[in-house]
């Protein structure tokens, strides 16, 4: 098969590229420029791209790479001192931290274009991939501009993250891709701009590019008694991770273009197979055991400690008269709080060795098993847990707990009043889920960039660890492999992969583009 360029517009940390990138050795898809404007993501990207050198010519740069996941904080200087320019070219080449639209399509083009010929003059066909950022679109966002909106301060044709993806639209005639994929959140399908839906625009301006350029848009989902060439709409291109492998209930919406000219009702099958749903269980359930860490105490200079930690999480002294559920107070006091108390845990590490760590994802399907696990790690990077409240311990312990008794996460309204949070809408209809355990027999909730805030939605079904994800967890549960290293802090980690597509997804999808390329002769 011939090499093809890949282009991956609004690249975030890099899950959609991932999935193209690792294609058949790294050989399918190259060279690769992605663009991100973010400057954290931007040095993911550049990390991860040192991987995929590094992977490709083994021998000595495959041993940096682990030996910098153990120690990220020295991979520039690491790079400022390696003698192989050529190296430092191609990463340089191959992620353009930029804001597109803060210049002109065409010279974002010819940028674009200049930094792929660097890395390798052979002409050939090439994809655009990514996915305009989703605020202007996601249903928590929409919320909070309509309370804008009652109030004067927020007028919707003003807003230019609408019409971002016209930054993506303005570079197809220009790169003439053979297949383009656009992804972005559900709520784009509901989104209304002029009493008109955005998305149904999106796809008429992508079906009428200017010029003599022209594509035919497609799902990537099968549906019954449809033929290749009908004109799809809506939710028809809405795609349910869960069923593809990924252990989340995740739904995005996902456009493939292709050329006219390449249009062939003799190809190969255009969607994605089925897998069997993974639960949060098989994705985590084999990783270390961790305690948070518990927040300063008003009035008190005490510092985090096991002790600490175990003495607010089982300090139960006067709220046990508040549980009226029998079953969850027998479980809580008579099972986990025993555990708590003889359990030793400790709080992780940014590079977590483990001794186990090549068995951690025994539970998984195969091919999401062999695509999870590296095996020449030994453990987990971006491991340290965050921080609670003590408060909140007793909400995290409690509603794991309830979790593990009756299936399923509680609403506030199912919370001992002693322990529910001091906010004045916390007995309202709004907001009930606002502490929410993840269920261990099904796939984890959307893992979503507001866990970067805290982690009340995304807390622990285990209750002897009494803590919300950790950054390696939420990865997994978003399918990146364990050797993806994710740059910045913790909180910028954080919303890096919550922001991304599940890698895993993105394999797949990469796949049925490469057979079809196949098919057409590219």
């Amino acid at each position: 098969m011939s090499s093809i360029k890949l282009i991956d517009l609004f690249a975030g940390p890099g899950g959609l590229g991932e999935g193209f990138s690792s294609l058949n050795n790294d050989e399918r898809f190259y060279p690769s420029v992605s663009v991100e404007m973010d400057n954290v993501a931007a040095e993911t990207l550049r990390f991860r791209k040192f991987y995929r050198i590094a992977n490709q010519e083994k021998g000595k740069l495959l041993q940096d790479y682990y030996s910098l996941l153990e120690n990220p904080k020295s991979f520039n200087s690491y790079l400022e001192n390696h003698k192989n320019k050529n190296l430092i070219k191609e990463l340089n080449q191959s992620v353009w931290n930029h804001e597109l639209g803060s210049i002109s399509s065409e010279k974002t083009y010819w940028e674009i274009s200049s930094r792929l010929n660097l890395l390798k003059k052979k002409q050939s066909e090439c994809i655009i991939i990514g996915g305009p950022p989703c605020q202007a679109y996601s249903l928590s966002g929409r919320s909070r501009r309509s309370k804008m909106l009652k109030q004067g301060a927020y007028i919707a044709k003003k807003d230019e993250r609408h019409f971002l993806y016209q930054q993506y639209l303005g570079l197809l005639p220009m790169f003439k891709p053979a297949i383009f994929i656009m992804e972005n959140v559900p709520g784009i399908l509901s989104s209304k701009m002029n009493g008109g839906f955005i998305f149904e625009q999106i796809l008429d301006d992508l079906r009428n590019i200017e010029g003599k350029i022209k594509y035919e848009l497609f799902p990537l989902t099968k549906l019954e008694e449809i033929d290749m060439f009908d004109s799809y709409k809506g939710k028809d291109f809405q795609i349910n991770c869960e069923e593809y492998g990924v252990p989340q209930a995740r739904k995005r919406v996902i456009i493939m273009g292709i050329r006219n000219d390449l249009l062939s009702s003799n190809a190969p099958k255009m969607f994605l197979e089925k897998n069997d749903q993974v639960s949060v269980e098989n994705i985590i359930g084999s990783m270390p055991k961790l305690r948070s860490g518990v927040s300063k105490i008003k009035g008190q200079s005490v510092k985090d400690s096991e002790e600490l930690w175990k003495r607010e999480v089982t300090n139960w002294y006067g709220y046990k008269k508040g549980i009226e559920d029998k079953e969850i107070k027998e479980a809580l006091f008579d099972l986990y709080l025993p555990k708590v108390t003889s359990s030793s845990l400790n709080r992780g590490a940014e590079y977590l060795e483990y001794s186990d760590y090549k068995t951690s994802c025994d539970a998984l399907p195969k091919d999401l098993r062999q695509w999870i696990i590296d095996p020449k790690l030994n453990g987990f990077s971006n491991s340290s847990t965050r921080s609670h409240m003590a408060s909140d311990l007793k909400r995290y312990i409690y509603n794991s707990v309830y979790t593990q008794t009756h299936g399923k996460a509680p609403l506030l309204r199912d919370v001992p009043d002693l322990i529910k949070p001091d906010h004045a809408n916390k007995n309202e209809k709004i907001h009930q889920d606002r502490f929410r355990t993840l269920n261990q027999n099904k796939p984890s909730k959307t893992i979503t960039s507001h866990i970067s805030k805290d982690g009340h939605a995304f807390i622990h079904y285990d209750p002897t660890q009494c803590r919300s994800l950790t950054v390696r967890e939420a990865a997994r549960i978003q399918t990146f492999p364990d050797n993806y290293f994710f740059c910045g802090n913790r909180t910028q980690q954080y919303h890096q992969v919550g922001n991304a597509v599940p890698p895993y997804l993105a394999k797949q999808i990469a796949e049925v583009v490469s057979n079809y390329l196949e098919s057409v002769g590219i």
